[in-house]
């Protein structure tokens, strides 16, 4: 009985009970251990060159030793005996790492969890992160469930499946890493860059030893909006026992801490306390960075006016933006004061703007000067590039609002302050656990309580399109109430384009109530814009049966054919692309009070049609052209709206509209009154008969509603417009935006650390010419849309040990010309709209690499190009059969 205790006693003391681990205290296990990283893309079959990866393969020989227990907590010593790296893609190139011989880490176990990790205090990350990945290989559960669990990846969600009594399967994904600093990404799906890593481990154990293990770890990196650019890591790792010994010492102690004690005495260094995640290596820019100030002198060609967008605008604006964020205040200061930047400064302020750190915006805020008409052109460019700012921080927010409060409501930047202030403040409240912090409440209530202090029109207006911008859901009962009550075209227009964020969730049936009655002029006479708008509201909130039966039925009239010409097509044009929509619209062609000819059968110019601008198997652009004309033939409204589109997302890209009102009267027709459907219910009229000549322009880039632009008003602005019209293409709106911005670092199950950066470029440039003729009565006019588009990403090791890792990039450049033609010679007014794009190329380009110092380095490049052919967009028959009487009455 005696010998029983003592052997139950001698277990106790030697080993530990984990769920799955068994490790006698004092034997020392051997193990070899085998781990690679390689790089490559998802598509690689495009390259003989691109089969192979780029990366390295380490081999070592490892001595784990239990070397104290208590309780449940046991002890662990690691100490890599040897250390070679191999080339992953060369024959005959590897290299003795004996940086991961010198010193030994230490890790307790408790029960199945590794609870510190205790590094040797010379040892450089490298060296300490692949031996906690080593480590974190004994943090083991032995029955199948699943668990959060930190590991060398971060905190993490575990599952594990028992397969039969020696062998489990761990599978490991969503990790979050622990250190978050220098992280941040677009809340916008459609812009942002989907990373995602997966870990599975197949355990073989015998007697609660680890006879082996094989993970496989693989980290993707791939930009949402175009799939084909994009990076893959693949990370393996095989832990082989291969004998043990008792020839370790057990250390004496009584507690955990206390035997790290004698450890440090043995081993004659300090050890420090550490978590089990990997830790990330502290960089500074060597002597091949190059200051800002320098770049900045290297690069002024390709950021001066004339270059924007183009391919070297692009690729020069990112350049600085890295450069500036890794510069001080006062290097970035410098820079805006250079002789050098004399011409540049515009660009200058976008690269600050999209730079998005402390350093960058006290410097803008020190260039900039809010209280002078003479700097109007530097704040109104600041305001642009700041309302697209992809991971604004709170100081951006808490400066506008003061800049806010302490500009009159009559200066000339206050709206783009306001506009642009909204945006970001959109931008900041994708984050939900940010909606709450005070910078956020104190702009909400500005907003909704200085509409109500405005004393004119332009004020209301300024505050309607700025609560467009930041799309609360508090405005609508506000937002609706102007679009019902207010007594003009425009107030009631912009009140429920104001609407067009906030998703179909926050829609409640008395806001639809309320669209439904300005559709229908149940209250008063609308413009048939507004009741338009009306209608697209309601197309997004979702539409029943019902609802759009009656709205079809309203086609009936004939009297104002023009809109009842567009509401249809609006309505056709709309279910070709919403599924439920179109579902609905099938039901109710089934009934023949819907099918048939007075409804059905319009003959109005007017028109709604959405067709393809690229269609690829990852996005789809479209275009949406509509043209809203009198009765008597004078285009009222046009515009074309661009969306992105992705297997679960859509992203509006570009909204312009142009509108005019009262020109009827300059081409010799009445001006058309539209009249009220029940004059009964009509309290007032909406606006005087006689409206005066109004022309102008509003665009919306990336769902950002900017400044309107007014081209003439009144018969004297016309007159004015007409003279001083640009008979060659002048720059109306130029910009260079980062539309992808990803930085993150994926912690991989070996210990090291993969830094993974994206950022996309947008440079923009919106140019237009306009020619008419008083005379001949007729006007000639061309918008051109021009861009350059680069996106680059890099998927790298974070480490100066060994350096591998692929970059990845897009680019191209293009233009869609809209071409306007319009002779009002004589009735009907004829009018040909064309639009049109060259062709273009778009080159990825690829590029693979390993350095390791002793060896050569190695580097692989591919390139796959894409044509895009030159196009004729459709736009509608009406307007075909226009084009060709136009032409061939000038023949």
């Amino acid at each position: 009985m005696a010998r029983g205790v003592k052997v139950l006693v001698l277990l106790t003391i030697t080993y530990v009970l984990s769920d799955a681990l068994l490790y006698e205290n004092g034997r020392s296990y051997r193990y070899n251990y085998e781990t690679s990283v390689f790089f490559n893309d998802l598509d690689n079959k495009g390259s003989k060159y691109s089969q192979k990866g780029t990366g390295f393969h380490l081999q070592m020989d490892v001595d784990v030793s239990p070397v104290f227990q208590l309780d449940d907590s046991q002890l662990f010593r690691v100490k890599i005996t040897s250390a070679k790296v191999t080339s992953a893609s060369r024959v005959n190139q590897e290299k003795i790492l004996g940086s991961l011989l010198k010193y030994p880490l230490y890790f307790e176990l408790n029960k199945d969890t590794v609870n510190s990790v205790y590094l040797t205090e010379p040892d450089c990350i490298f060296c300490t992160n692949i031996k906690k990945g080593i480590a974190a290989l004994f943090q083991l559960q032995e029955e199948s469930g699943k668990r959060t669990e930190v590991d060398v990846s971060g905190e993490c969600s575990a599952v594990y499946k028992k397969l039969s009594s020696n062998s489990i399967l761990k599978t490991k994904e969503d990790c979050n890493n622990i250190e978050i600093a220098g992280q941040f990404s677009s809340s916008n799906e459609a812009l942002e860059v989907s990373v995602n890593s997966t870990t599975t481990f197949s355990y073989d154990l015998s007697k609660g030893i680890i006879n082996k293990v094989s993970s496989l770890n693989t980290a993707v990196s791939i930009v949402n909006i175009r799939k084909s650019i994009n990076g893959a890591a693949t990370s393996s790792q095989i832990f082989t026992l291969k004998d043990s010994s008792s020839t370790f010492n057990i250390i004496q102690a009584n507690s955990i801490q206390e035997a790290v004690g004698v450890a440090e005495k043995e081993i004659g260094k300090s050890l420090i306390l550490s978590l089990l995640p990997s830790g990330s290596e502290i960089w500074q820019c060597g002597p091949k960075c190059q200051p800002a100030t320098s770049l900045a002198v290297s690069l002024k060609d390709d950021l001066v006016n004339d270059k924007m967008a183009s391919l070297s605008s692009a690729k020069a604006f990112l350049k600085m933006v890295k450069s500036f964020r890794n510069s001080g205040k006062n290097t970035i200061a410098e820079v805006f004061s250079s002789p050098e930047s004399y011409y540049i400064i515009p660009q200058l302020i976008d690269i600050a703007a999209a730079t998005q750190t402390g350093p960058a915006h006290q410097a803008l805020m020190e260039l900039l000067n809010f209280d002078d008409d003479s700097g109007l052109a530097y704040v109104e460019r600041y305001f642009l590039a700041a309302a697209y700012v992809t991971h604004p921080d709170e100081f951006i927010l808490k400066d506008m609002l003061k800049i806010s409060t302490q500009i009159p409501i009559d200066s000339p930047i206050k709206e783009p302050l306001l506009l642009s202030m909204s945006a970001v403040l959109y931008t900041y409240c994708q984050i939900p656990q940010q909606r709450e912090h005070q910078v956020i409440k104190d702009i909400k209530s500005m907003l909704l309580n200085n509409i109500t202090n405005c004393k004119d029109e332009g004020c209301e207006l300024m505050f309607l399109r700025a609560l467009g911008n930041a799309a609360l859901p508090e405005s609508m009962v506000l937002l609706l109430k102007y679009a019902e009550e207010s007594k003009t075209t425009m107030m009631s227009f912009t009140a429920i384009n104001s609407l067009r964020r906030l998703s179909q969730s926050y829609y409640t049936a008395e806001h639809r109530r309320s669209l439904i009655r300005i559709f229908y002029q149940n209250i008063r006479a609308y413009d048939s814009s507004v009741r338009v708008a009306a209608l697209n509201a309601l197309l997004r909130a979702g539409i029943s049966l019902e609802e759009l039966k009656e709205i079809l039925q309203t086609c009936k009239n004939q009297e104002e054919f023009e809109i009842s010409t567009y509401i249809l097509k609006r309505i056709f044009d709309e279910a070709e692309m919403n599924m439920n929509l179109k579902k609905t619209l099938e039901l109710l062609l089934r009934e023949a009070n819907v099918n048939n000819y007075n409804i059905l059968s319009q003959n109005g110019k007017s028109g709604a049609l959405t067709s393809y601008l690229a269609n690829t198997q990852e996005t789809n652009g479209t275009y949406t052209l509509s043209f809203e004309t009198t009765n008597g033939g004078i285009m009222k409204r046009s515009g074309m709206v661009v969306n992105l589109m992705g297997e679960n997302w859509k992203q509006p890209f570009m909204h312009f509209d142009i509108y005019a009102e009262g020109l009827e009267s300059l081409v010799g027709s009445e001006a058309e009154v539209e009249e009220p459907v029940d004059e009964e219910v009509v309290e007032e009229p909406v606006e005087e008969n006689v409206i005066e000549p109004t022309a102008g322009m509003s665009l919306t880039l990336l769902d950002v509603l900017l400044k309107q632009i007014e081209f003439f008003r009144g018969t004297t602005g016309l007159m004015s417009a007409a003279w001083n019209a640009p008979s060659e293409l002048t720059s109306a709106f130029q910009v260079n935006l980062l539309l992808q911005d990803h930085s993150e670092r994926v912690h991989l199950s070996n210990g090291m650390i993969v830094d993974i950066q994206v950022q996309g470029v947008a440079s923009l440039d919106l140019s237009g010419l306009v020619s008419i003729s008083l005379w001949s009565r007729n006007s000639h006019s061309v918008i051109k849309n021009s861009g350059g588009l680069y996106l680059e990403g890099t998927m790298k090791l974070d480490s100066s040990v060994i350096k591998a890792g692929i970059t990845f990039t897009g680019e191209g450049e293009s233009v869609i010309d809209f071409v306007t033609d319009a002779d009002f010679y004589e009735m009907p007014l004829k009018l040909c709209l064309q639009m049109e794009r060259p062709e273009f190329i778009f080159r990825q380009k690829i590029k693979r690499y390993e350095k390791l110092k002793g060896l050569k380095k190695y580097m692989v490049n591919y390139q796959r190009n894409v044509t895009i052919p030159s196009q004729s967009f459709l736009l509608n028959k009406a307007n075909s059969l226009q084009c060709i009487k136009m032409f061939q009455d000038q023949e």
